[in-house]
Parts: structure tokens; C-alpha cells; sequence
């Protein structure tokens, strides 16, 4: 996939992965009971290896794997924008052992995307839970004149901002798209294949702003590379406390997340869907699980399987609309 989500600064993640492991968990397999699982579990991940989505779905997996006292298995299966993997599990028989990885680009932008998708996000899956989020953060070239988003809005008035992002119809695109609308500014969309060569050419000024995780951003914004301007979740960013919300600079409901959650073929028995969704809840609640998804960038989501039907539900809308109203067509 080529969204900037998997342009990921991914070694602080992927070195803490032992810590969230057996360390905590270790006495915690006797609570798996009954008949399932019976043999190893497969969670696919739609994506290439190395992205956020790769990783969290690592992290929650272990984890989960000495709750159940069962292998887990993480595979990956990219291919179509993640289309490939998430159809192979809704396809999957419905027994609790292939399980997607499913998130933001996958099940709640897909459906306004591709027309022509075998699969329902809502009908073909029933959620085992949300584990994680990340918001995401405008930021500027680094001698970008504008020095704080409303003075950026202004300027954006009157001249047309150069806003590069991750390729069309990625949630960095989206977001972009998401923001005009909201704001008014001018805006001239510039997809990259990726986040990575976009942020790149931010810094090199060839590009006025974009939005990226800000996991991948706090890095650059700490070393003065590019110029932060406002978060797109609903509170402000732990590493920069004084960057408001956009919600915070133009009122409304404003919200954009990157989110990964668990999902199980439906028809799954619900007594196998109840037994994965402790496991998730007991290891996305486990103190170094969340202490390595937080170093990571990222917010332990921690919705449960009661509420993450509609927490989908809503996103699908919320990207909907904005697809809908900004015509974004994949060529």
C-alpha cells in the first residue's frame, strides 16, 4: 500500500514488541478455556509487512497468543489498496481462526473508493474490537510565512496552498480534502506514491503543507524541519501541548483518525467472537501493551465489540461524504 500510514517510523515500535510479550502475560494463558482455540490463529493484515497497521496488529497478537495459549499468527497479504487481504477474510469460513487486521483505508474508506468490492464492511465482518488510533497534523514547510493555522487559513485565502499527501484517496488525501471543506482555503492536491517522498519534498519546499500520522511527524517537527499547525483528533497531542485542535481553531465536530481493530468473518460463532474479544480487551488494557503502542504514536483505542459496529459505522460516513462531496475518483 502505498498510504502514508505505512511510511511509519517503525523501529521504536518494533523494538518494544518483546516488552509487550510474555513479561506480564506470562501467568495469563490459564485463562483460555474450552474447545476454542484449538490450534493457531491467523490474523491477516492486508498490507505490506513494516506499516502501522503491520505493527499494531504484532503487538496486540502476541499478546493475545499467551492469553489464549495459542500461536498467532500475523500474515501479511497486500495487494489492491488492501482489497486483496480484506476480501480473502471475509471469504475465510467463519470460525474464528483467519482474522483481519481491518482499519481506517480498508473498511471505512474502501466502500466509497471501489465500487466493485466483494465484500460489505458492515455485512461481511463482525468486529472483535477497536485496539488503536492515531490522529494525524498539518504541518508546513519549514520558512512557510503562515505561524500558526489560522494565520495559515488567511493566507490560504488568498493563494493556493500546494498540499501534498500519500496518493489519492488515502486518509492523508482525505483529510486534506476534509479541511477545505471546512475552511475554504485554496488548495491543489499533489499525491505522491507514499507519504514518505511527500514529507520530503515538504522539507525540501517543494510543497507548502500535508497531513501525515503524527507518529511519523513528531520526529521532524522536534528537529525544526516542518512547522506544525494543528491536530486533526479531539484533544491535543501529549509532545506538543500548545498546537490546537482543528476542532479547537474552527468549531464544528472536526475528528480524523487512523484507527486498527480486529474483525472476524460473519457468522463466527459468538461465543468465538466473545472469547477473541477478551483476549484483545485483556491485552490492549495490559500496562506494557499500552506502554509500547503509546511510545509508538499511537492512542490504545480500547472500543469494545458492543460499540465498534458503530464506531465503523460512523467513520464509513464521516469518509463518505467527504469522498462524495470532493469527487475523489481512484484512476
Amino acid at each position: 500500500m502505498n498510504h502514508s500510514q505505512d511510511t511509519f517510523p517503525r523501529r521504536k515500535f518494533l523494538a518494544a514488541l518483546g516488552a509487550a510479550t510474555a513479561g506480564q502475560l506470562a501467568g495469563a494463558s490459564s485463562w483460555a478455556q474450552g474447545v476454542f482455540p484449538s490450534r493457531p490463529i491467523t490474523i491477516l493484515v492486508p498490507f505490506a509487512p513494516g506499516g502501522p497497521t503491520d505493527a499494531s496488529a504484532r503487538v496486540i497478537g502476541r499478546a493475545m497468543s499467551v492469553l489464549l495459549g495459542q500461536p498467532v499468527i500475523i500474515e501479511n497479504k497486500p495487494g489492491g489498496g488492501g482489497m486483496l487481504g480484506t476480501t480473502f477474510v471475509a471469504q475465510a469460513p467463519a470460525d474464528g481462526y483467519t482474522l483481519l487486521w481491518g482499519g481506517t483505508s480498508s473498511l471505512a474508506v474502501a466502500p466509497s473508493l471501489y465500487p466493485n468490492l466483494k465484500f460489505d464492511p458492515q455485512k461481511s465482518f463482525v468486529p472483535v474490537g477497536i485496539a488503536t488510533r492515531g490522529a494525524l497534523i498539518l504541518v508546513g514547510k519549514p520558512a512557510f510565512p503562515p505561524n500558526n493555522v489560522k494565520e495559515l487559513v488567511a493566507y490560504a485565502k488568498d493563494r493556493q496552498l500546494n498540499m501534498g499527501n500519500g496518493g489519492t484517496g488515502t486518509v492523508t488525501h482525505l483529510v486534506a480534502e476534509y479541511f477545505r471543506e471546512l475552511t475554504g482555503i485554496r488548495m491543489l492536491n499533489v499525491p505522491y506514491r507514499g507519504g514518505g517522498p511527500a514529507i520530503s519534498d515538504l522539507m525540501a519546499g517543494v510543497l507548502d503543507t500535508a497531513f501525515d500520522n503524527a507518529a511519523f511527524l513528531v520526529p521532524y517537527i522536534k528537529a525544526g524541519k516542518l512547522k506544525p499547525y494543528a491536530v486533526t483528533g479531539t484533544e491535543r497531542h501529549k509532545d506538543f501541548p500548545d498546537l490546537p485542535t482543528v476542532a479547537e481553531a474552527f468549531g464544528g465536530d472536526f475528528q480524523a483518525y487512523s484507527w486498527f481493530g480486529l474483525f472476524a468473518p460473519s457468522k463466527t460463532p459468538d461465543e468465538v467472537v466473545s472469547t477473541l474479544a477478551i483476549a484483545m480487551a485483556k491485552a490492549n488494557f495490559d500496562g506494557e501493551v499500552r506502554k509500547t503502542l503509546v511510545a509508538a504514536g499511537l492512542e490504545p483505542a480500547s472500543v469494545a465489540r458492543s460499540d465498534a459496529q458503530k464506531f465503523v459505522a460512523a467513520d464509513i460516513r464521516r469518509w463518505s461524504g467527504i469522498i462524495t462531496r470532493a469527487n475523489v475518483k481512484i484512476e
